[in-house]
């Protein structure tokens, strides 16, 4: 996953003010990840995670007792460590981890979900709203790769199914 695709769908997803501030909130969402998930799953949680943002990251501890953590304390770690309310930390957490489920490659939140206790298994399993898609027209070029393509989100309507 592109460090760039990830920070850039997270700051348009959680409507952030630039690439810091969508850095420091993916940090801290994975930082108390990995107080929730034993260390192994962390690690595979990680591994796709660009290399200076994992650099930001606690280091996984081995031999450390998982904590057992309620969504409503999960949620009350993200906004402490954010200086946030209740509401926007919950926001935040559902972008980051939406976002991390939205990528191609590696293992993904929501491929956890049953790791973490129940009534955080929605938060774990979120998608995007509105899923991004390849647009080759804004690339400038006809027939270029997917991967050479900028990302975007469909049109409104185009998204609902309907035209205009």
């Amino acid at each position: 996953m592109e460090q760039h695709d990830l920070l850039a769908r997270i700051q348009e997803s959680g409507r952030l003010h630039g690439r810091n501030e969508s850095r420091r909130v993916t940090a801290t969402v994975l930082g108390v990840l990995s107080e929730l998930l034993p260390v192994t799953a962390y690690r595979r949680l990680i591994v796709n995670v660009p290399e200076d943002l994992r650099r930001a990251l606690p280091a996984p501890e081995t031999n450390r007792i998982v904590e057992i953590v309620d969504c409503r304390r999960f949620l009350a770690r993200v906004g402490d460590r954010l200086y946030t309310d209740g509401g926007d930390a919950a926001f935040l957490a559902r972008v980051v981890l939406s976002e991390l489920n939205s990528g191609e490659r590696g293992v993904s939140p929501a491929a956890l979900a049953h790791l973490v206790p129940m009534d955080l298994r929605p938060l774990f399993r979120s998608r995007p709203l509105i899923p991004w898609t390849v647009d080759s027209e804004a690339s400038g070029a006809s027939g270029v790769s997917e991967v050479g393509a900028l990302m975007r989100r469909p049109a409104r309507a185009e998204a609902m199914g309907t035209t205009v």
